[in-house]
């Protein structure tokens, strides 16, 4: 019986252990608003946990991987996408040693927005937000969000 709550404590605190390891130092709140008839801006806001940064959408080539806003081609046929994704503020930028490279980036809070159409009077955006984040020499790997939504006219 011992040997039982030993090895049941064992299991516990590695798997506590195991969990604490996963980093989500960025956060997304991802929300639509319709702008006029048809048309709609998604609205892609991230919290950035303190000491950590997030890539903008226009980094230089053979760097870190930019914000970006993707759609699922076959479930989205009838979306049109109007401009850029962009975000509301304007990035820092700063050497990094890391990549060699001037890079832009965010920190705190940023909101991207990406204006979309609709070619229907009812449409289905499925996509998601594809990110990078870092702090100091610590990256984690691109991560994604997904967002789904029923638009209509």
């Amino acid at each position: 019986m011992k040997r039982l709550l030993i090895l049941t404590a064992i299991l516990t605190l590695m798997v506590g252990a195991a969990n604490s390891q996963v980093l989500k130092p960025v956060k997304w709140q991802i929300s639509f608003k319709k702008v006029s008839e048809g048309v709609y801006d998604i609205i892609c806001k991230a919290t950035i946990e303190s000491g950590w940064h997030l890539y903008d959408t226009k980094l230089p080539e053979n760097g870190p991987l930019p914000t970006t806003f993707n759609l699922d081609e076959d479930e989205t046929k009838d979306i049109e996408l109007v401009g850029e994704f962009k975000a509301t503020t304007e990035a820092k930028t700063e050497k990094s040693e890391a990549f060699n490279m001037e890079l832009k980036y965010f920190e705190g809070t940023v909101t991207f927005v990406q204006r979309v159409k609709l070619k229907k009077d009812k449409a289905k955006l499925v996509g998601y937000v594809e990110y990078m984040s870092c702090s100091g020499g610590q990256c984690i790997p691109p991560a994604e969000e997904e967002f789904e939504f029923e638009l209509t006219k």
